[in-house]
């Protein structure tokens, strides 16, 4: 995986320092288009209080990455970033909310 500039920011445009080990974005699901909309981010340095922020808030369509490492973090970003882009994986992610 090459660390693009792109990849080193979240979906709001945040750049992530190294220490991040998890973030979460607070979003709203769109049921007609289906489309997620993040209204805001949170990062955290350690992954535990990433989750339990997660776990803490009355929101279900919010959603959590997390990794051990840097690097981690960063591949499980890559692939939310993706999957919110997917109209499948939006439909699929509707059926849990």
């Amino acid at each position: 995986m090459t660390l693009t500039e792109e990849v080193l920011k979240t979906k709001l445009g945040t750049e992530i320092p190294m220490t991040t080990r998890g973030i979460l974005y607070l979003c709203e699901y769109k049921y007609g288009t289906p489309e997620l909309i993040i209204h805001d981010e949170r990062l955290y340095d350690s992954a535990y209080e990433a989750l339990e922020a997660y776990a803490n808030i009355p929101n279900p369509e919010s959603q959590l990455v997390t990794g051990n490492t840097f690097n981690e973090l960063i591949t499980d970003l890559i692939q939310l970033h993706e999957d919110v882009e997917n109209e499948k994986w939006l439909i699929e992610l509707a059926e849990y909310l």
